[in-house]
């Protein structure tokens, strides 16, 4: 794994934490979270597998 690619992956692993985290406050709606989640995606290209 590259530099750049952990880099991706850490940021997306906090920015995932930081999308649940409000919608647990209510902040966000589910919608508006997996929107988020999936513009992430586009974006970083995390190479880690989640389940």
């Amino acid at each position: 794994m590259t530099k750049k690619e952990l880099t991706d992956n850490l940021i997306f692993l906090s920015a995932l934490k930081m999308l649940e985290r409000l919608t647990a406050d209510g902040r966000l709606s589910a919608a508006e979270q997996e929107a988020a989640r999936r513009e992430l995606e586009r974006r970083l290209r995390p190479t880690l597998l989640f389940a």
